[in-house]
C-alpha cells in the first residue's frame, strides 16, 4: 500500500512572502505615526506661543477701543525669545458696530502655524442699541 500523505512540516514560500509582506507594512505605518508623533511635539511650543501672540493681537484691540479700518495690517511681535510675524485681517460682519479680525501667526513672513479669530465691538456711544442689534 502506498503512503500518500504529504509530510506538512512548516510554511510555504508564498506564506512567507504574505506573512513578510504584512510584517512590511505594519512596520512602514508604524514608523510614519512616531514621525507624526515627533513633527507634533517639537512644534508644540511655537504653536502655543504663536496662540498667545494672537491672543495679545486681539485683545490689545478690544481694550484699547480700537476701531480698524477693514484691511490687512502686518507687523512683528517678540516674545519666549522669537520673532513672531503677524497678519490682521479686519473685515466688516453684517452686525452694525462690529468688526471681525482673523489674525494669522507664523515664524515668517507669509507662513501661517496658527489662525484665531475675534470680533471688535465699537466703543460709540452715539451708536443706537438698535442699529446694533437689529432691534
Amino acid at each position: 500500500m502506498l503512503n500518500t500523505r504529504k509530510a506538512t512540516h512548516g510554511f510555504t514560500l508564498l506564506e512567507s512572502l504574505v506573512a513578510l509582506a504584512v510584517v512590511a507594512i505594519a512596520m512602514a505605518a508604524l514608523w510614519k505615526g512616531l514621525l507624526q508623533g515627533q513633527t507634533i511635539a517639537t512644534e508644540l511650543p511655537d504653536r502655543v506661543v504663536a496662540r498667545w501672540v494672537a491672543q495679545n493681537r486681539v485683545i490689545t484691540r478690544q481694550v484699547l477701543g480700537e476701531w480698524p479700518e477693514t484691511r490687512t495690517y502686518t507687523g512683528e511681535d517678540f516674545m519666549a525669545g522669537k520673532d513672531w510675524y503677524w497678519e490682521e485681517i479686519v473685515s466688516s460682519t453684517t452686525v452694525a458696530g462690529m468688526r471681525r479680525i482673523t489674525v494669522n501667526i507664523g515664524r515668517m513672513e507669509n507662513e501661517v502655524i496658527f489662525t484665531l479669530e475675534g470680533y471688535l465691538q465699537r466703543s460709540d456711544p452715539a451708536l443706537p442699541y438698535e442699529r446694533i442689534f437689529g432691534q
